[in-house]
């Protein structure tokens, strides 16, 4: 990554290819080799170098480095703006799901999901998360995906195993805002106000995500807060046993309706029994029952991804070593 003594006249600008609340995003070339880029034009002031750096978004894009996380490539300092030059993806997720006109293939289905979910491992192993995982800031190009948009993103402070916050205490989480993460996508914890949450509301997202692949629709589409949770609970069934989301929803004068589960085989007919369990074990009322990203990886639904004949193109095969339990009880090592 180049440093702040970079400009903008080594680009041309091609074309404005998103906004939003930080500013625009724009597709550009690079003028000495042709590569193209995406650069995001951030509206907020930032004064000093130093300062800069403490946005969230650089912090986490700094230190995370990974296949199935977007790189940032430069930042560019002009006056008292940022300047920041991403690697150039396609579209985002959202757009390829929405451009669809007939469903995905589970095999296609489990390609995408795995290398997100792979993205997502890294991000909890390293000690942050996303905190606004959906479709819109995942972007894809031919098969392979990037997991983007880390300005939500934060830092578990008490998490077991130095960095991991993949098994953090919740009672021990510092407060955060509970107002994060786009509303079809959020967790339930997050929607009954609580400002004591972890990584597992990015793996309630991977289950909402996952679902919306099959559907070509997001599964749970409320209109606010509450409606939300009413969507929900008319799928998945009431928490009868998550006391304390109930004890949240309580506290704020929340009431969630009585009802009962849905099965997801039955709105998603063509899912299999792997994809099912899989989603349904994502989409847990209590955070504590939700796998972590690393066991998502390891459930059955995505043996093919270990097996050497699975047509995985070579370059999305991540170069780190993963485990997977076979049939006869051993674990299986291997390099994918």
């Amino acid at each position: 990554m180049s440093g702040y003594n970079e400009g903008l006249s080594k680009y041309t600008i091609i074309r404005k290819i998103g906004e939003g609340n930080f500013g625009i995003v724009a597709q550009a070339n690079d003028k000495h080799n042709g590569e193209t880029v995406a650069i995001k034009f951030l509206k907020d002031r930032c004064r000093l170098s130093e300062d800069c750096i403490e946005m969230r978004e650089l912090k986490a894009l700094v230190a995370l480095d990974h296949p199935n996380i977007i790189k940032l490539k430069e930042i560019i300092q002009e006056g008292e703006f940022l300047r920041l030059v991403f690697e150039y993806m396609d579209m985002s997720l959202c757009q390829r799901i929405r451009e669809r006109t007939r469903f995905f293939s589970e095999e296609k289905i489990r390609g995408y999901c795995f290398q997100i979910l792979n993205g997502v491992d890294y991000m909890h192993s390293r000690g942050y998360f996303h905190r606004d995982l959906k479709p819109a800031n995942i972007l894809v190009s031919g098969k392979l995906v990037k997991i983007a948009d880390l300005g939500s993103s934060r830092v578990c402070l008490e998490v077991e195993d130095d960095l991991d916050c993949t098994r953090e205490c919740l009672s021990d989480q510092p407060s955060y805002t509970s107002n994060i993460t786009t509303l079809w996508y959020r967790a339930p914890e997050v929607l009954v106000k609580s400002s004591k949450y972890g990584s597992a509301i990015d793996m309630w997202a991977m289950g909402a995500i996952m679902a919306e692949f099959f559907l070509l629709e997001p599964l749970f589409c409320g209109t606010d807060d509450v409606n939300q949770l009413h969507k929900i609970c008319s799928i998945i069934g009431s928490p009868f046993s998550w006391y304390k989301g109930l004890q949240e929803a309580e506290a704020h004068n929340i009431q969630l309706p009585v009802c009962l589960r849905t099965p997801l085989q039955v709105l998603i007919p063509s899912a299999s029994r792997d994809a099912i369990e899989l989603m349904e074990s994502l989409l847990s009322w209590d955070p504590n029952d939700r796998p972590t990203a690393a066991e998502a990886l390891r459930h059955p639904f995505f043996k093919p991804c270990f097996e050497a004949q699975h047509p995985l193109d070579l370059e999305l095969r991540l170069t780190t070593a993963m485990t997977f339990p076979s049939t006869n009880g051993e674990v299986n090592r291997v390099l994918i």
